[in-house]
């Protein structure tokens, strides 16, 4: 796994004020995605006394230029991240994975288990897509860029309405070059090789918005039902990107996982 990793330019390591926990909390973006939509639950975790590392995956940080060898796959973005993670001491921190950043968690805590206290997949669970979403992307996959019309509907499903000032912040996702988005629009769309679930042995949490559009609620409560391990919190009335929406329910339900979760019992 390591073989496959490329340097991560952007790790944001973020200190509170006072230290209540020493296992940092991982934030990893889903596609077409960065840092900045973090933001609002980063402020969260740090007034409840959690570090927090922010990473841009491969390809995401403005002007990083990958190996003409690289291969963008889930596989090889959780090994950047665990390369992340090993030259900053390893683990084991609490992952916390938006949409495709999800996918990119259990991937890593699948491999790389020593690296990881928790997981949390935020808006996500390894299921089938919506079918319209995806051929939506596959659309514009094969017009070799993404239009301005297909953008704005695809923001509108994670974000509902946006500000112009969000608008502008939260779609630098796209800004991306056009051969990362795609690359990671197919690992998205591909999803977790099918073992990958049951090899997570980490205790598990699914932060849900009810309503999501992207990942109805009823996928998500399955998901969590297959296993004991897992645990579902449902926030009603958010939709897909409810770590931006409701950002202080968000820390909430994090912060009481994390507490009765980790140091797992002797």
């Amino acid at each position: 796994m390591a073989d496959s990793a490329v340097p991560l330019p952007f790790v944001d390591v973020r200190t509170p004020t006072l230290v209540t926990d020493a296992v940092p909390a991982v934030l990893i973006h889903g596609w077409a995605s960065g840092s900045a939509y973090w933001e609002p639950l980063v402020e969260k975790l740090l007034d409840g006394g959690r570090t927090v590392w922010i990473v841009d995956l491969p390809g995401y940080h403005p002007r990083q230029e990958l190996p003409l060898d690289f291969e963008w796959t889930l596989d090889t973005a959780a090994a950047s991240v665990a390369a992340a993670l090993d030259a900053r001491g390893g683990g084991p921190v609490h992952l916390v994975g938006h949409s495709m950043g999800g996918s990119v968690s259990l991937t890593l805590a699948a491999a790389r288990p020593e690296l990881v206290a928790t997981v949390t997949l935020v808006g996500m669970v390894p299921a089938p897509q919506n079918e319209g979403f995806k051929n939506l992307l596959v659309s514009q996959l094969e017009q070799g860029f993404f239009d301005a019309g297909t953008k704005a509907k695809l923001m509108g499903a994670w974000y509902g309405t946006l500000p112009d000032e969000d608008m502008e912040l939260l779609s630098k996702g796209f800004d991306a070059p056009f051969p990362v988005l795609s690359a990671s629009a197919l690992a998205a769309m591909t999803g977790v090789e099918p073992s990958v679930p049951g090899r997570v042995h980490a205790p598990l949490l699914v932060i849900a918005g009810t309503g999501d559009r992207v990942r109805p609620i009823e996928q998500m409560a399955a998901f969590v039902e297959a296993s004991p391990n897992r645990q579902l919190k449902a926030i009603p009335g958010a939709g897909h990107s409810v770590h931006w929406e409701q950002p202080q329910e968000c820390a909430e339900a994090l912060h009481k996982f994390w507490r009765t979760s980790w140091p797992p019992p002797a």
